[in-house]
């Protein structure tokens, strides 16, 4: 992904493109301001849908839907023949176009999901749980970090900017959970003295102690503390 393009954030939001194009999304993001904060609104789009799989939607809107989704959906049902990856594209923009139509048009999700609610109008889920920012410095390596932990549903997204480490180091950002369990959240070749970095880790946002930054030797560069 070297361009902004909304359906591929989609389907990176709905977990359904495979790991080589999950790599180069987040490569993409790493560098593009824009798409995280797009892919944040997709995600918060997402949440408002709960549980509720793309597939239940492919039978189309009810009478009277947004226009773009139907002929969104009615290219879904028409593509199914086609390679995956492609039909994978489309039920994720379906997913996009669907929740722009619920949350901008009002448009009931469908006739199997629930039924219509005569009467007071329903009561507006909660937002999502907001990221928060963590910053330290290593009192050795003299190395500093700037991290943001952004929560989703059972794992978070972490952005690092790093600041101080050599160039040239191979680095591995990791998440520590309060059990001391590691998981390798992204690795970088360290451009210069200064570095950012996105990576994501399947801890729940309650259980991350902290967020290191380690060379591929295993050597510790810093470690900043996440409560």
């Amino acid at each position: 992904m070297s361009t902004h393009d909304r359906e591929t954030l989609g389907a990176y939001a709905l977990g359904v493109l495979d790991d080589a194009e999950v790599r180069a999304v987040d490569a993409h993001l790493t560098g593009c301001a824009d798409c995280r904060r797009e892919l944040d609104e997709l995600e918060a789009m997402k949440q408002t849908l709960g549980d509720v799989p793309p597939e239940a939607f492919l039978d189309g809107p009810p009478d009277g839907g947004d226009l773009l989704l139907q002929r969104t959906l009615r290219q879904v049902r028409t593509e199914k023949a086609r390679d995956v990856r492609q039909h994978r594209m489309l039920v994720a923009a379906a997913v996009v176009a669907l929740v722009a139509a619920t949350l901008g048009g009002g448009v009931v999700l469908g006739r199997r999901t629930a039924p219509a609610v005569v009467g007071a109008p329903p009561t507006p889920s909660a937002s999502a749980p907001a990221s928060q920012v963590y910053t330290g410095t290593d009192p050795v390596t003299h190395a500093t970090m700037t991290v943001r932990v952004t929560p989703a549903k059972g794992w978070v997204r972490v952005n690092a900017k790093v600041d101080g480490v050599q160039a040239g180091l191979r680095c591995q950002l990791v998440v520590v959970d309060r059990s001391g369990n590691r998981v390798v959240a992204g690795s970088w070749l360290t451009p210069g003295t200064q570095s950012s970095v996105d990576g994501s880790a399947l801890v729940a946002r309650g259980d991350v102690a902290s967020v290191d930054v380690v060379t591929f030797d295993n050597e510790k560069l810093i470690s900043v503390p996440v409560v």
